[in-house]
């Protein structure tokens, strides 16, 4: 790992590692993509047609995955979404789904420079974790699985984040966005107590940030019927924690949501948003 420490801030690359995995493909030369997977792309479990044709490249899928997961959970959050949704045909992948391992090496071939870049900010608005939290809905096609991304944020710097499909089918978009948001608290709790015994300093109710409306107003005013009751336990967890004030959600516009991008075959729009919190690149307007 490339490790730059400046003045104000640290960076973090893999360069080398993404040199080898593109010389490993004869990708060196190739012409660069915008986007990790294909937008909008749909996985699907292939056919043995599709499987056979992959096999007769005599290619280790599972080699270039790895290269692949060992970057998305060091330094490039911009891959996890790309990452875990291929990984998951490790066993059994096809033709369809190696192609879109090459599409991603082609977006790391035009985006090599980014680095995770750690710059923070000790201003009063930083004293606690920042989470975005989002989800899809039913979008694996054969399972009706829905995917959750989170981001989080401690002084401005990007310290963990994830993609993952979820464990149960969800009945409604809330009900999913739920999901990824009661994960998120999970993991705050514990990211609180690590700094906070690092760092020696107690940190501020932890920031929640979604973009769904009825999930919102259900943690303010949640009530339990027949077809609500599978949700009741979760909602007053997430309330009891909100009414102690050990977390604040927050709905902001889906156009700041960060953790968009980590769930989904995004656009590069969704895409850049992401980028510029955690590589601090900017972009032109277009």
């Amino acid at each position: 790992m490339e490790l730059t420490q400046n003045s104000d801030s640290v960076t973090l690359a893999q360069p080398k590692l993404i040199k080898k995995g593109l010389e490993l493909l004869g990708l060196e030369d190739c012409k660069p993509v915008l986007t990790p997977l294909s937008p909008g792309v749909k996985l699907m479990t292939p056919s043995e047609k599709e499987k056979k044709e992959f096999e007769s490249l005599k290619i280790n899928y599972r080699s270039h995955t790895g290269l692949l997961n060992f970057l998305a959970c060091r330094t490039r959050p911009d891959l996890a979404p790309a990452v875990s949704m291929l990984s998951s045909f490790n066993n059994n992948p096809g033709i369809k789904q190696w192609q879109q391992v090459l599409h991603v090496w082609k977006y790391l071939r035009g985006t090599m420079e980014l680095k995770l870049t750690l710059r923070p900010d000790s201003s009063a608005s930083c004293k606690n974790v920042k989470y975005f939290t989002d989800a899809t809905w039913a979008d694996d096609l054969e399972s009706r699985l829905s995917r959750s991304g989170s981001i989080c944020f401690w002084k401005s710097c990007p310290v963990a984040w994830n993609s993952k499909k979820q464990n149960n089918i969800a009945l409604s978009s809330t009900e999913a966005e739920l999901n990824a948001l009661s994960d998120g608290v999970q993991e705050s709790q514990w990211i609180t107590y690590l700094i906070e015994e690092l760092w020696k300093e107690k940190l501020e109710p932890s920031e929640f940030n979604v973009d769904n409306q009825g999930l919102l107003e259900k943690i303010k005013n949640f009530g339990s019927n027949s077809k609500t009751k599978h949700l009741d336990i979760k909602m007053k967890w997430l309330r009891e924690l909100k009414d102690n004030n050990q977390i604040n959600v927050r709905l902001i516009p889906s156009e700041e949501m960060v953790a968009d991008a980590l769930t989904k075959a995004s656009n590069a729009n969704s895409l850049k948003r992401l980028q510029e919190r955690c590589f601090l690149v900017l972009f032109s307007p277009t």
